[in-house]
């Protein structure tokens, strides 16, 4: 098993969702309702305008930069920033489970955020200015 291919996985898996979702967002693209919709939709929680124009366009670039492996880092920032604000604003009071609206696929990208912030692009990135020189042999680190 090789732990880069690894965070590559979750790096454009996680990517692409967040860019998707975002594109849905910003654009109205695949069935979305687009920024002004959005908006509307994030008004009556006290979200103000420009803040919901900035979380829906974060969730975008977050997506686009964690795709191409781009400062994985800090799309994976943008994405945990997205994400937070999505849990707590919108899902936790529906509970769990993604059937009742809940927070269950947010925090999944949550983590899979956070993991990417502290793991890294991974070698399969095009830009990685945080680059990690950490080598894990996984014969001797398996219990």
């Amino acid at each position: 098993m090789n732990p880069q291919i690894a965070l590559t996985a979750i790096r454009t898996i996680t990517g692409i969702t967040l860019a998707l979702h975002g594109a849905q967002k910003v654009f109205g693209a695949f069935g979305g309702s687009g920024l002004a919709s959005f908006a509307q939709f994030l008004a009556p929680l006290g979200v103000p305008i420009w803040l919901s124009h900035l979380a829906a366009y974060c969730e975008f670039i977050s997506g686009v930069m964690l795709v191409l492996g781009v400062a994985t880092e800090i799309g994976a920032l943008l994405g945990i920033g997205v994400m937070i604000g999505a849990i707590f604003l919108v899902h936790i009071s529906h509970g769990f489970f993604l059937e009742n609206n809940g927070y269950e696929y947010a925090l999944n990208l949550l983590v899979a955020c956070c993991a990417l912030l502290v793991g890294g692009s991974g070698d399969y990135a095009l830009f990685d200015p945080f680059k990690r020189d950490i080598q894990i042999d996984l014969d001797t680190h398996l219990l």
